[in-house]
């Protein structure tokens, strides 16, 4: 049976780097993945992300509920792309520029026997969703991939933003509706 991820937490917070190094490898992609659609740049993103680690393991042992990790991590990340958002980088602050057709199969659903339209149909899907995520303000797109890609519960998500979980979830109204605004078009011609 493997280990509760709160045993790991604690084993780390005493300083035990292999329990640190199980969380890393845990959560590096997931958090990356985020950190990756927040920004747009993948080597930014990559940046970023091990920053959030940096600042994980230097503040693990003020952690006071180890089974709050996952969205003590999340809010890191949050904060860290709210951070960069802040600084001078004004390129960087678009939502309509690059990332949405790279990359992003983490959207991707696996399919054994899929035909060639059915391939078609699910990578323009794909890419479809990805822009309309990407249009999103950057307040509406952070709850929608805390929410819908890395299955935070609006509890967790309104911990890691410091967020009333009515604003999470007026804010999660507000991005479904902007998708299916933005998506229109790709049901009509669908």
């Amino acid at each position: 049976m493997p280990e509760p991820e709160e045993a790991i937490v604690r084993r780390a917070q005493d300083g035990d780097r292999e329990a640190f190094r199980t969380l890393f490898e845990r959560y590096r992609d997931p958090v990356f993945g985020y950190v990756r659609r927040m920004v747009g740049d993948p080597e930014l993103a990559a940046d970023l992300a091990q920053d959030v680690f940096l600042r994980a393991y230097q503040g693990l042992p003020r952690l006071k509920a180890p089974g709050a990790f996952r969205g003590w991590l999340y809010q890191i990340a949050a904060n860290r792309v709210r951070d960069h958002w802040k600084s001078p980088r004004p390129e960087m602050l678009s939502l309509e520029g690059g990332g949405g057709e790279e990359g992003g199969g983490e959207l991707a659903v696996a399919d054994t026997r899929p035909g060639p339209e059915r391939v078609a149909v699910r990578e323009h899907l794909r890419l479809a969703v990805s822009r309309a995520v990407e249009k999103l303000v950057p307040e509406r797109q952070e709850v929608v991939l805390l929410h819908h890609l890395h299955g935070l519960e609006v509890r967790e998500i309104a911990r890691a933003l410091g967020l009333a979980e009515g604003t999470v979830k007026s804010r999660l109204g507000r991005a479904r509706a902007d998708l299916r605004r933005h998506l229109a078009d790709w049901m009509e011609e669908s």
